[in-house]
């Protein structure tokens, strides 16, 4: 017998590795658009498996291997948290660390390595609250994370009236039970309302934030069609309006 369609050679089906791509992707463009944020200054190898444990959390991670670096992307995005390598290049992490308590006071996390267990001090000395050993724990860094003043998981989960969303968890519920998962871009087209709720998102700012800029983009009718599936998983725990010509808003 032949390998039967749409299965990989193990015989698993190829549309889960597809549908665990699609929402890795959308768990990060949702991270950078309406998460929190992570900068990491190490002078090593960016984590992908970091960036996307981070992402299904809801924080969006920014890696650059020098201080100076480090400086220009603080200005830019202003992040919540920031984990600093002592030995990273450039300006000393010491004078690095004093500078951005100055703009903004994130919660600085020293970065570890045990054989340079002495390096921290200076680190810990100019503001830095934690320390966390590399290679560098999802887990471990998460836990730390969310002891700062400016918790960071926060940012994953949306309220809106009856409903709660928790992007990390790909999760929805209303009055505090969960709902059958919802397809990814209903899952995209709830979050961006709640993000904006009861405010009015155009059909473009849809567009852009459910199939990206880049590539064909659908008519306005794919967007009617995930809309009403919506408005029926949802019942009466919100209306999802249509203001002719401009939009959709979410209302309680």
């Amino acid at each position: 017998m032949g390998t039967r369609p749409g299965r990989g050679p193990t015989g698993r089906a190829t549309t889960s590795s597809t549908r665990e791509r699609a929402v890795r992707s959308y768990l990060h463009r949702w991270a950078e658009a309406a998460g929190a944020h992570l900068l990491v200054v190490d002078p090593g190898e960016r984590s992908e498996r970091l960036a996307d444990a981070m992402a299904a959390r809801g924080v969006h991670l920014t890696w650059v291997r020098t201080t100076t670096d480090g400086l220009v992307e603080f200005g830019r995005h202003g992040p919540q948290a920031v984990v600093v390598a002592p030995e990273a290049p450039g300006l000393p992490a010491e004078e690095f660390v004093a500078a951005v308590m100055r703009h903004g006071a994130p919660y600085v996390v020293a970065s570890l390595e045990h054989a340079r267990a002495a390096d921290v001090a200076g680190v810990l000395r100019a503001g830095a609250s934690a320390v966390v050993t590399r290679p560098y724990a999802a887990p471990a860094l998460w836990e730390l994370l969310n002891r700062s003043p400016r918790a960071l998981g926060r940012h994953a989960r949306l309220t809106v009236g009856r409903i709660e969303l928790d992007a990390g968890a790909y999760r929805v519920a209303i009055d505090g039970v969960r709902i059958p998962d919802l397809p990814l871009k209903e899952f995209e087209l709830l979050r961006t309302l709640m993000l904006r709720a009861p405010g009015l998102v155009t059909d473009d700012e849809l567009r852009t934030e459910l199939w990206g800029t880049a590539g064909r983009r659908p008519s306005g009718n794919t967007i009617s069609m995930h809309v009403t599936r919506l408005r029926t998983r949802l019942g009466d725990a919100a209306a999802v309006r249509r203001i002719r010509g401009r939009g959709y808003a979410l209302t309680v």
